[in-house]
């Protein structure tokens, strides 16, 4: 894959709980070196939210609050081409979203707004257990959440929400609009493949985006970003984006841990919604 423009944005790219923040954390370590990061200063690293209010508000001049969901969407594409044009360098955000168009037909994420797409996929049993520990419900709601084809978060626009509406779709819809409608050829990157070798998975990210990175700081990455590590860490100082104290954020840092969670049923409910997409890419 050839290396992107050397500015522009970067969509990192996932449904959520499928490492994302893990790889933020070690592109932040990567770009310092392989030094350590600090979670409570994790604004200053790679992969800042894309949807967050402040940010449309700022480059559109405007209250968005004031807006319905709906008109807040058909903003965002223009958001992005702003970033894109200010960007001095390469930009990495993080989404959620899934890819998609407008009401009127324009892409959320323009081609032309856009050096480069990575996208973290993980397996929906892991998901499944990780989504419900996070958001404090039951798995069972988990299961339905991934499985609803119009489910979309912060649907409200009132100024007391941070973010920006978002549809996440159903895990196998997202999966397919970046993977095979976006047209933007991203980096798909297993979760279990970095839990098994962060180091070529921080390789495959690094020489995509052009940074000129030594193997020494890949290897100091890899160490300082290891589960252990943070969870360390988020012990000690805590973690400004989990949503509960009484929920680490850092549970687990496994593949394959679905076996000793979900039910027989609960199995059967992730594999007959999302086989077709789970076989694809080698789950099941």
């Amino acid at each position: 894959m050839e290396p992107v423009r050397r500015k522009g944005n970067v969509w990192l790219a996932s449904y959520p709980k499928s490492g994302n923040t893990w790889m933020r954390i070690a592109l932040t370590s990567l770009r310092d070196g392989g030094a350590g990061v600090k979670l409570n200063h994790l604004k200053r690293g790679i992969g800042a939210f894309l949807a967050m209010r402040y940010r449309l508000d700022a480059l559109l001049d405007i209250d968005s609050s004031d807006l319905t969901p709906e008109e807040v969407l058909l903003l965002r594409p223009q958001v992005h081409g702003l970033l894109d044009m200010v960007a001095e360098k390469v930009s990495v955000w993080k989404v959620h979203d899934c890819w998609g168009r407008t009401q009127d037909g324009e892409a959320m994420f323009p081609a032309e707004a856009t050096a480069a797409a990575i996208y973290l996929v993980r397996d929906p049993r892991d998901i499944a257990v990780s989504y419900a520990h996070y958001f404090g419900i039951d798995i069972d709601k988990a299961i339905d959440h991934m499985a609803d084809r119009s489910y979309r978060v912060a649907a409200r626009t009132d100024a007391s929400h941070f973010h920006l509406p978002q549809i996440y779709s159903s895990w196998s819809e997202h999966v397919l609009s970046w993977v095979d409608h976006s047209g933007l050829a991203p980096l798909v990157l297993k979760y279990e493949d970095m839990v098994t070798d962060m180091g070529f998975a921080l390789r495959q990210v690094s020489d995509l985006i052009g940074w000129n990175t030594s193997d020494t700081a890949i290897e100091g990455a890899v160490a300082s970003t290891r589960f252990d590590r943070l969870q360390e860490q988020e012990r000690a100082v805590g973690f400004p984006e989990v949503m509960s104290r009484q929920r680490p954020f850092f549970r687990q840092g496994k593949a394959g841990a679905w076996r000793d969670t979900l039910s027989a049923a609960q199995v059967a409910r992730i594999e007959a919604v999302h086989g077709a997409v789970m076989e694809r890419l080698g789950y099941l």
